[in-house]
């Protein structure tokens, strides 16, 4: 008898060093889950402050009052988000799991909400500068870095099927910004790679890029100039 109480004894005291261990890791793995969204979250909010300064060095002074109340819109949502991250971050640390959640859930909220007007934003003055343009042309003004890359592509591969020879990319002048000069280059070198086409600077003006259909990746080596022309002469993506 005392050999059975001793048994259940061992066995109640590893189940409950099992528990303990259970809860230790559980804690350890929400604590990096948590974190791992937190990052998420701030790279976000990075990204975003970065685009706001885009946005001003992408407009020109016919955008409409639309488009302007549209990306004032989006920027109180990026602002109402980057607020309830933080809140949510200080909830978490402060040991309140169920408000750091429910102001993360908020937050991301925001996010959606920022990125449809963004949206919006973006295919009104893509439409706007680009009504009665002809096909072979697309003005990428008021737009941000990976707004103007999808209108891109989107463009090349309307040409493909079309059998267009070439499109003029009318990249714009605006602010100087060389974090967007920086992200021209990488953008330009993909999208020759991607569609195999010859992609030629200043053609047939200024600000504008050439892309021809048909004749392979050709030389990209006027593209350090060309960045470094832009950034002097203000002319960017």
């Amino acid at each position: 008898m005392g050999n059975s109480q001793s048994s259940i004894e061992k066995i109640g005291s590893a189940v409950d060093e099992g528990i303990k261990i259970y809860k230790a890791i559980k804690q350890q793995q929400d604590f990096q889950q948590h974190s791992s969204s937190y990052q998420q979250q701030y790279h976000q909010e990075h990204s975003y402050k970065h685009q706001q300064h885009y946005a001003g060095a992408l407009s020109d002074d016919g955008d409409s009052p639309e488009y302007d109340r549209l990306r004032e819109l989006a920027k109180h949502e990026a602002e109402q988000r980057n607020a309830c991250y933080e809140r949510s971050k200080a909830a978490y640390q402060a040991g309140d799991g169920a408000e750091a959640k429910s102001l993360s859930v908020q937050g991301h909220k925001h996010d959606e909400a920022m990125k449809r007007y963004n949206q919006q934003a973006a295919d009104l003055v893509f439409e706007e500068k680009n009504r009665g343009r002809s096909p072979y042309e697309i003005d990428l003004h008021g737009l941000f870095v990976k707004e103007a890359a999808e209108k891109v592509d989107e463009a090349l591969r309307r040409c493909q099927k079309d059998g267009q020879d070439h499109l003029i990319i009318i990249v714009g002048k605006g602010l100087h910004s060389p974090g967007q000069i920086a992200k021209l280059k990488p953008a330009i070198v993909e999208m020759v790679k991607k569609y195999n086409v010859s992609c030629q600077p200043n053609i047939p003006n200024p600000g504008c890029l050439y892309v021809e259909f048909g004749k392979g990746t050709g030389d990209l080596s006027w593209l350090d100039v060309f960045s470094e022309t832009m950034s002097k002469e203000c002319i960017i993506m």
